[in-house]
């Protein structure tokens, strides 16, 4: 039987080789010391489990998880950070974090608890998920209100936006949103517009940042409903292509 596959991705050397000799003579360990060699590892290497220190270098744990379940790639997590608060506890919930320790922690004590998390799963295949699963993560990463009705327009507005890319977005866009929901064009423009509003004013400004960059000056601003939808339909364009290859 091939050995469960078990990625460690923290910041200190030293935990990283403690944990790796802990661990590999049971299981198949990789370690990485920065969250963009992290999201490479976990794209490439798919583990079973992730040991993932949420405060890691380069890219932090919780923007990493944000990004891989984008793509449907969900492995068993146990985080650890030095840091806790109401925010990392409601994102350990939301991203599925199996296990939360908090450092400094024995690299013996961070064992035990893989193999009690090896024991309870069974290693699984994740299937990509449906576009309509992809872009409601992109929606609740970016901190857009479910109960807004500007969710579920924006939602429909995305998928509908891949698949014809060169639509215009007030004259065919819109109508087609609103047709599908039983509302105006105009009631879709402004939910829209509100629920974007609503998630930039409350955002989590590192999530914000992969999605829409500063500019040359710095300058940052909340983005139109054109460039919303534009944005996360490429990608999710990007993110379907290599199913459609």
């Amino acid at each position: 039987m091939e050995k469960t596959k078990i990625l460690i991705a923290d910041t200190s050397e030293e935990f990283c080789r403690t944990l790796t000799q802990t661990l590999g003579n049971t299981y198949r360990v990789c370690c990485c010391q920065d969250g963009t060699t992290a999201l490479q590892l976990l794209q490439t290497l798919r583990p079973d489990i992730c040991v993932l220190d949420l405060m890691i270098s380069g890219l932090d744990g919780i923007t990493l998880l944000q990004t891989v379940a984008q793509k449907g790639i969900r492995p068993v997590v146990l985080a650890t950070t030095r840091y806790v608060s109401e925010y990392i506890l409601g994102s350990a919930e939301r991203l599925n974090i199996g296990y939360l320790m908090v450092k400094p922690c024995e690299a013996a004590a961070v064992a035990a608890r893989v193999a009690d998390m090896t024991q309870r799963i069974r290693l699984p295949v994740f299937a990509h998920p449906e576009p309509r699963t992809l872009v409601s993560n992109m929606l609740l990463s970016l901190g857009v209100p479910t109960k807004l009705r500007g969710y579920s327009y924006l939602r429909e507005a995305v998928l509908l936006m891949v698949k014809r890319p060169a639509q215009s977005i007030t004259k065919e866009l819109y109508p087609a949103v609103a047709a599908g929901c039983g509302a105006t064009a105009a009631q879709v423009e402004r939910s829209i517009r509100s629920a974007v509003k609503n998630s930039w004013q409350r955002q989590d400004d590192s999530t914000w940042r992969m999605y829409f960059p500063t500019g040359d000056a710095g300058n940052r601003r909340s983005p139109t409903n054109s460039e919303m939808i534009s944005c996360l339909a490429d990608r999710l364009r990007l993110t379907l292509q290599p199913q459609e290859e």
